[in-house]
């Protein structure tokens, strides 16, 4: 025989069919002696439809459930119950489900007063700009960084460590080194080659030649 009833019981999830969108329930009173309890349906908030998304639901969670026109073997979970001081989680809001997409037509915005942390195996950003402001940037990779694209610096640039180039290398400045210059070819300065330079003026003796030409 169905009981009927109007109010709100409180319950216990058992198991979630992600696929079937059910649930088996234990219902304190109802279900005793059913250790795998009874099937209950589940009821989204508005804005959460299941053709469009997911919600994961936890095995063992304490909700609340309804009955479909008061009929107590067709249950339908409605929401999560509250739980005494000490055991809620407080200033933490979490959205646990395998994937999860944010998706908005204009701006999404994330402002945090302290931190931000992004931990993934792989990120991937696309974007056709990305602008980045701070005071202090830092980028450490374990492994090496590589950057294909041609790069427009502005400011001073100070290296730690060999600079390795394969190309031709301009600078509109001087050049100022206090280590050795190794030229396996050439070195020309003022259109005179280092390598093929004549001294004109040369005499035995102790004499001292003219500029190279």
């Amino acid at each position: 025989m169905n009981l009927t009833s109007a109010y709100l019981m409180p319950a216990i999830l058992v198991s979630y069919d992600k696929v079937k969108r059910t649930a088996m329930v234990n219902i304190p009173g109802l279900t005793d002696g059913e250790p795998n309890g009874i099937g209950a349906m589940i009821a989204y908030p508005v804005g959460d439809d299941d053709l469009d998304t997911e919600r994961e639901l936890i095995p063992g969670a304490d909700v609340w459930v309804f009955f479909e026109n008061g009929d107590t073997t067709m249950p339908v979970i409605a929401f999560y119950r509250r739980h005494g001081k000490g055991r809620a989680v407080t200033d933490v809001r979490r959205i646990r489900q395998k994937n999860i997409e944010l998706l908005a037509r204009s701006t999404v915005t994330i402002d945090a007063t302290d931190l931000v942390n992004i931990n993934a195996k792989t990120i991937n950003i696309s974007a056709d700009n990305i602008n980045m402001t701070a005071k202090t940037m830092t980028i450490t990779a374990s492994n090496k960084l590589v950057i294909n694209a041609n790069i427009q610096h502005t400011g001073n640039l100070n290296t730690i460590g060999s600079i390795s180039a394969t190309g031709t290398m301009k600078a509109q400045g001087d050049i100022t080194t206090i280590g050795s210059v190794n030229a396996t070819q050439d070195v020309k300065g003022g259109g005179v080659s280092l390598k093929s330079h004549r001294h004109g003026g040369v005499e035995t003796g102790g004499g001292s030649t003219s500029g190279p030409n």
